[in-house]
């Protein structure tokens, strides 16, 4: 397993749908320090209860966003105390965790 570099990342959260009641959501992490590194993550209420599921997550698909954000925002004001690790296998597989 290779080490990488702690760097600041842009998380941009988007909706399609009511905010109340998405369609779907999308996330796209970039970085000012790479200029190639775009990453895109798709998903709807389908896709969500999988990840739900494997992941025993608390929340419905409406309320995920929200808690997102939240979790993102923790990781921004209280750095010392909460770090978010965006993790990429070589299949292109990607996880963001907390």
């Amino acid at each position: 397993q290779e080490v990488g570099t702690l760097e600041a990342i842009k998380v941009k959260i988007l909706i399609m749908g009511d905010e109340q009641n998405p369609l779907t959501l999308r996330i796209e992490l970039t970085s000012e320090n790479d200029l190639f590194f775009h990453f895109n993550h798709n998903l709807d209420e389908h896709g969500f209860r999988q990840v739900q599921e494997h992941q025993k997550l608390m929340v419905d698909f409406p309320e995920y966003p929200n808690v997102l954000i939240r979790m993102l925002n923790s990781c921004i004001k209280e750095p010392h105390s909460h770090l978010a690790v965006f993790v990429i296998e070589r299949e292109g597989l990607a996880r963001l965790d907390f």
